[in-house]
Parts: C-alpha cells; structure tokens; sequence
C-alpha cells in the first residue's frame, strides 16, 4: 500500500472534459468531488448528496443542478466558479475524470460511483443519441456491432472517460481504486443503490457528515426515484438554449441493469468477458460488475 498521496499529475481534454480548471480551484474544508464514469450514476447520487446537504427532500427544483460540473469543457467555466463560490452550504462538485486528473485536498471528500460496464454502454448510447450536438456520436456508428466492438476496443487516450470506452471505464475505476484506503476517498455502486437506496442514502450521509434521521432518508428515498427525477425535470427543465438534450427528461433512461440481455450476441458477451477478465484482477471485475450486494 503506497503511503503518499494523490495529485493530479495530468489533465483529460475532450468534447465534454476539460481538466486543467483544478490547477486554481480554491477547496474549502469538507468539499465533495462527485466522479464518477457518465451514466454510472451521476446525477442520481449528486440528488441524493444535495437533498442530504440541505436536509431535506427537495422537490420544488432540480437541485442536482446545484452539484456544479467543474471541469466541463462547453459551459461558461466563469460562471461555474462563480456559481461555486456563491454557494454558502457544503459544495458538491460533479466530475467524470479519473482521480490523476482531479486537484487533491486532504480536507475535501472524494466520491467515485460505478456500473456494470455493458449498462453502462448501452445508456451511454442512448445519451449520446439525445444531445443536441454530434460531439460523440461517431462514437456509436450505426453499422451492426461496431458500436459495441469500438466500445469493446478503443483504446485509452488523453480524452478521458470522454473515449466512452471501457479501457477509459476501467482506467477511472483504477484511479480511484488505488486511493480507497484513504480516509477521504469512497466508492459506490449503482447496483447497491439499486439493491437498497436507504442504506446508500445513509452511507452518503455517513461519508459527508451529515445527519440522516429515517424520516430524511425516507424522504430522500422516495424523492429520488426514477420517475420522481423525470418529473422533477420536467416542471423545472432548463430553458432549452442551457440545454444540451433534445429531452430533458430523456436524460434518466430506464434506471436497469442486465440491458445486454436479448441485446447482444453470445460471441459479443463472450469478447466482453475475455476483454475484462485480461484488464482487472477476479476481485475487482465482481465489483465493478455487481458492486457488494450478497
């Protein structure tokens, strides 16, 4: 176990990404930086962790607009600063870059959330199908298979988790993995959401020190549910110039797991396997798959 610390020691730049804003960020003690792979998850915990901060299950706003995406490469990186800096309460800061990419404080609290690979591809595909822009849509071709073989193959570049491939899925899990023996630096999976949202929810509060009485964590548990989000979204949608989706709510697809079911061929599943099991030791591919539920 190395006995240093992390640093950022590099920065990710792609259509979405664009890291170099952590060289000046200024933290304040108890900051959350939320990382995680897109579609693993993201907004669903920056919802749980804002409920959390103010203490209660806020309905009235997408409040997961508060969790401010730091190092976006196509919003006003003036305004996000500002809009951080506004911020009386504790900060959550939403990221997709792997831990080497991101400032390290020892006063701030990292959080990185993952998903099973294939499910995560395959909402990855239908995102990218509803963003109003063509940034990555060479990233899914429409010809039979290659979109799922480039997910399966491409390599790792200095685009980050922008790649949306699974060698950038696994480069971040790595990078976080390496660090989980710090105090400050936790992981979550989406299937232990999914298993037992309030136990989740208290683990949250648990890790950012902030009280979870039963009837929040009931609150925040019924606030966050899929359709819940959807409507939340769609009485308090951005206008459609600050949006980057055809559809808003189209955001939060079907919230499943298994979605390569019926979906991919054997030797396509068979690839996966092969490709995983030669990327992460036994240990680490059951957790990223199936995160800690029995």
């Amino acid at each position: 176990m190395t006995t240093d610390l992390p640093r950022k020691t590099r920065d990710y730049e792609g259509p979405v990404t664009n890291t170099d804003m952590w060289d000046s960020f200024a933290f304040r003690p108890g900051d959350i930086v939320l990382s995680t792979p897109p579609k693993s998850g993201t907004t669903w915990s920056q919802a749980i962790l804002m409920m959390l901060i103010h203490g209660a299950a806020i309905t009235d706003r997408a409040v997961w607009h508060d969790a401010i995406w730091l190092d976006c490469a196509f919003r006003d990186r003036d305004a996000a600063l500002a809009a951080l800096a506004a911020q009386p309460h504790q900060r959550c800061i939403k990221s997709h870059t792997p831990f080497d990419g991101i400032a390290y404080d020892p006063r701030a609290i990292y959080i990185a959330v993952y998903r099973h690979p294939i499910d995560t591809y395959f909402s990855l595909k239908r995102h990218v199908a509803n963003m109003k822009y063509d940034w990555l849509d060479h990233l899914f071709p429409d010809t039979p298979g290659a979109a799922f073989a480039r997910f399966l193959n491409g390599p790792l570049t200095d685009q980050g988790t922008d790649d949306l491939t699974l060698a950038s899925l696994i480069n971040h899990y790595r990078s976080f993995k390496t660090w989980s023996h710090l105090p400050n630096v936790h992981l979550f999976h989406y299937a232990d959401l999914k298993s037992d949202i309030r136990a989740a929810i208290r683990r949250y509060a648990a890790v950012i020190g902030t009280p979870a009485p039963e009837a929040l964590v009931e609150a925040i548990a019924e606030a966050t549910g899929i359709d819940q989000m959807r409507d939340i979204t769609r009485h308090h949608a951005r206008p459609a110039a600050d949006s980057a989706f055809h559809d808003e709510t189209s955001f939060f697809d079907s919230g499943s797991m298994n979605k390569w079911v019926g979906r991919l061929s054997q030797p396509e599943v068979d690839a996966y396997a092969a490709r995983i099991t030669a990327s992460l030791p036994k240990g680490d591919r059951i957790w990223l798959e199936s995160g800690t539920r029995p």
